[in-house]
Parts: C-alpha cells; sequence; structure tokens
C-alpha cells in the first residue's frame, strides 16, 4: 500500500495512493504461463524481458509502454503468492498515461511495484511517498507558474490556454494534472493525526534523539513537503480550469460518488 502523508487544516493525513480503474479480475489462481508478481503485456512477461533486471525505477511503466506501441490494450499484474497456498490474484489494468516526464513515471511504476509485491490475504505494508523524492516539483518552477498567471490573465477560454501553454513550451503543466488524474488517493480512515499532537511528540522525543525521533521527524517533513507541492499542483489546476482540485477523496465521497452512478444509470434505464 502506497501512502501519501500530507498536511491539512491542522491535520496530518495518511492518503493511499492506488492506479484508478484497475481492477482485480482473479482471485486465488494460478497459471502455468504466469508467474507471481509479474507484468504481462500482450503476452508478453516483464519476468523473461530485458526490463526485469534492471535497477531504473521506471523498469515497469518502460516495459509497458515498449510492448503496447503497435497493440495499446490493457495488461495484468499478478500479485505474491498467497501465505498459505501456491495461488495468487491477478489485476487488470488500463494503458498508463503518455509520459510527461520521468519523475511522474517513477510514481506510476512505484504504484505497479505495489500491485506486483502484495500478498493476498495479509495486512498490507505501507509504503511512503515522497512527492519531494520522487522530483515532481522540479517540474513546476516558479517561472513557468509566473507564465502562466500572465497567460491566463489574456485570456480565461479553456481551449486557448492549452494552446498558449504549447506555445510558450510550459504544456507540462496541464500534462502533470491529467497525469495525476489516473490514480486514486483516497483519505485513510482513522489515520489522521492532530498536527499540534504531533508537534508535541516530537518536542518531548527531541532531547532523545531517538531513532524513533528521527523517523517521526522525517515523516513530518514528508508530510510538510508534499504539502507544497501538492499546493502548488492545486493552485495550477485552480488558474487552467478555475476549479479547486479534488485529487483527495475520503471513502464517504467516493461511496456518495457511485450511489449518484447508480441513480443516474437507474433513472436513464427507465426513461
Amino acid at each position: 500500500m502506497l501512502v501519501l502523508p500530507i498536511v491539512n487544516k491542522r491535520r496530518v493525513m495518511n492518503v493511499e495512493i492506488r492506479l484508478k480503474n484497475a481492477s482485480k479480475i482473479r482471485k486465488n489462481v494460478s497459471f502455468d504461463d504466469a508467474k507471481e508478481g509479474d507484468i504481462i503485456v500482450n503476452r508478453e512477461k516483464f519476468s523473461e524481458s530485458s526490463f526485469h533486471h534492471s535497477k531504473d525505477i521506471n523498469a515497469p511503466i518502460d516495459f509497458i509502454r515498449s510492448r503496447s506501441i503497435l497493440y495499446p490494450r490493457n495488461f495484468l499484474i499478478t500479485t505474491q503468492l498467497k501465505t498459505d497456498s501456491n495461488c495468487y490474484d491477478v489485476y487488470e489494468v488500463p494503458q498508463p498515461p503518455k509520459k510527461v516526464n520521468s519523475n511522474l513515471d517513477k510514481l506510476y511504476s512505484k504504484t505497479i511495484t505495489d500491485m506486483q509485491k502484495e500478498i493476498p490475504g495479509s495486512p498490507s505494508r505501507g509504503r511512503y511517498v515522497s512527492f519531494e523524492d520522487l522530483g515532481i516539483d522540479h517540474h513546476l518552477s516558479n517561472s513557468k507558474i509566473a507564465l502562466l498567471q500572465r497567460i491566463v490573465k489574456e485570456d480565461r477560454n479553456p481551449e486557448m490556454i492549452s494552446r498558449k501553454l504549447q506555445e510558450a513550451g510550459i504544456s507540462d503543466l496541464e500534462d502533470t494534472i491529467h497525469f495525476l488524474e489516473n490514480f486514486d488517493c483516497t483519505v485513510i480512515s482513522d489515520s489522521v493525526i492532530p498536527e499540534d499532537s504531533l508537534q508535541d511528540t516530537l518536542r518531548a522525543l527531541g532531547s532523545i534523539n531517538s531513532r524513533d525521533y528521527r523517523n517521526l521527524k522525517k515523516y513530518y517533513h514528508m508530510a510538510k513537503a508534499n504539502t507544497d507541492i501538492y499546493t502548488k499542483i492545486s493552485y495550477i489546476h485552480k488558474m487552467i480550469y478555475d476549479k479547486p482540485l479534488t485529487l483527495l477523496k475520503t471513502d464517504s465521497f467516493k461511496q456518495k460518488q457511485l450511489i449518484k452512478k447508480k441513480e443516474e444509470s437507474d433513472f436513464s434505464n427507465v426513461a
């Protein structure tokens, strides 16, 4: 489970990041032509490719794209074996978005690897995500944002904005928004920490300088850095589309969305 720590309204929240529209299509299965923890694209396997031996964090997405050039179809991911059997689960995943930069690709590859490492029936192991460590902010410079501000002041037409961003060489700002829309980001219930409480704990442990203190301090720094970068992305989204970014969601919000979609579907059937 990928976990993004982030600060919001004096609370430190933990957000689970998953690929949107990735669905588990098989449970407790084992196929002769598919290993555990593998990626299968157009019948070609990651485990049998040269990408498998690469230490590059983006090897998974590079493999998927390279095997999807002629036939861009959904691909499969197998999990690890269950602890009590020789079976695994299978995910079906849509094609990855077009490449914006290697830093965003790192986030995508981490979500793929997270599914490969999943052990069905066992508690998920949380793996923290740092936007800063991934370098996602490297392409969101203040100079680019200042140029975006000037473009938006000249014309509020969304189609004109996209064209002018392209002409100005900063279309990657909008592309970043589109790329991130491929992820589901859900606040993990019962994992919200009051920021004041976390700061009090850090002050109490500061004089000890133990490993727990250093880990907690690193976690808090990560949460604040993630917040700064998310705020910048949200600001870019607001300027381009004139509405707030709603990337982070709660379980209750997602449930309301499902109910709304069902009601709309039922209504259309009646009509």
